[in-house]
């Protein structure tokens, strides 16, 4: 008879670790997924100065934004202060093993990257699956104002630079700003023990970021390959490396995002070069229907270069020819798109559709055309219909 199950095991502390483990990848890769933006927000650093980094560049600075990750089994269960803080109600805070219990706390960790890394660190921020009660609120709030009707916070405040900066002084100015830099993330959704909220989560982050368009086999493979990939960079080695090779080791970028959505960094690099506002969603786009359609991938980065050269065409040819006749040729060549993805859209109909294009009337009319810039002219047809 097999008794495993009926005898309690020794302890299961592993387990719950590997659960707190991946929500914090989790954490760090929802993060990740607004580098999608293409705006401040460049690089996340895996487990490397805190459970996370977020790498901004605002106005040519760069800033960093560090998050502990802290979770809690149930639900229904909260932070107090004690647990955030290691912050006594009663007695003084006189000792030095009290203001070192404080500094080695969830949020003393924090607060030690605002002296160490000074402007640079643009915020600190525990993140939680949780919830936070009231008091651990007021405490963050009374740290930002800098006084406190509690004397508990009132010590705090008073004692903020023996305790996150003991051996080096501090002006008022850098004590007063790094107090403002704590801030609490509660009861996040899409950290759990199984990747079904995450997954949601992802997917409607993609599209917000990006307006890429997934399957939902596509969602669940992504979810899983976002999570894979932090936790990769959380334990990579770093020991003798160089600060490129520690970023590259530690460090979520775009091309890691691309190659997760299976996009073509030469494909996206060519549209965003060609001055695409929307390069990854176009590229994401024009990849998955020419692939769909049996094109290569050489085939795909080379329609992505013709895509580029007609677009490029066509803002000349707005000051060169009348606009009647270019919204005509436009018309002509969305009926040739419609008809192809309608037919099928498989690849060899493509020259068809060109070869058409190229002995109807309005085509005669623009003897500089020829197949590459028709190929590129439905490339960016195919793109504008699925953008929709």
């Amino acid at each position: 008879m097999d008794i495993i199950h009926e005898q309690l095991p020794r302890e299961t502390v592993g387990r719950d670790t590997m659960v707190r483990f991946r929500m914090q990848f989790q954490a760090a890769a929802f993060a990740a997924l607004e580098i999608l933006r293409g705006k401040e927000v460049d690089r996340i650093y895996c487990d490397y100065h805190d459970d996370f980094v977020v790498r901004r560049t605002v106005a040519g600075v760069v800033e960093y934004h560090f998050f502990q990750v802290k979770t809690k089994a149930k639900a229904n269960q909260q932070w107090d202060v004690d647990e955030v803080f290691a912050l006594k109600k009663r007695g003084e805070l006189d000792t030095k093993e009290k203001l070192e219990a404080i500094r080695n706390s969830i949020a003393g960790k924090l607060f030690v990257h605002t002296i160490e890394f000074g402007d640079q660190c643009r915020e600190v921020t525990v993140l939680s699956n949780v919830h936070f009660k009231d008091e651990v609120y007021e405490v963050v709030a009374d740290l930002s104002a800098g006084t406190s009707e509690k004397k508990y916070t009132r010590q705090l405040i008073e004692k903020f630079a023996d305790v996150i900066s003991p051996d080096i002084p501090l002006s008022s100015a850098q004590i007063e700003a790094a107090r403002k830099k704590l801030s609490l993330l509660a009861n996040v959704q899409y950290i759990g023990d199984t990747l079904e909220a995450f997954g949601l989560a992802a997917h409607n982050a993609i599209w917000k970021h990006s307006e890429i368009a997934l399957h939902q086999h596509e969602v669940e493979r992504i979810a899983r390959s976002l999570v894979t990939l932090v936790e990769e960079k959380s334990c990579a080695p770093i020991g003798g490396l160089s600060k490129t090779d520690i970023d590259m080791a530690t460090g979520v970028g775009l091309e890691d995002l691309l190659q997760v959505l299976s996009i073509s960094t030469p494909v996206y690099q060519t549209l965003l070069q060609g001055g695409d506002p929307e390069a990854i969603k176009n590229a994401s786009i024009l990849q998955r229907v020419l692939k769909e359609a049996g094109a290569s991938d050489v085939m795909i980065e080379s329609a992505s270069r013709l895509k580029v050269s007609w677009d490029v065409w066509m803002r000349n040819a707005r000051h060169t020819f009348p606009d009647f006749k270019l919204d005509l040729l436009l018309e002509e060549i969305e009926k040739k798109c419609r008809a192809w993805l309608l037919g099928g859209g498989a690849l060899a109909d493509l020259d068809k559709c060109i070869m058409e294009l190229l002995d109807s009337p309005i085509g005669k009319q623009f003897p500089v055309l020829d197949v590459d810039l028709l190929f590129g002219a439905l490339c960016a047809a195919i793109v504008r219909r699925a953008a929709r």
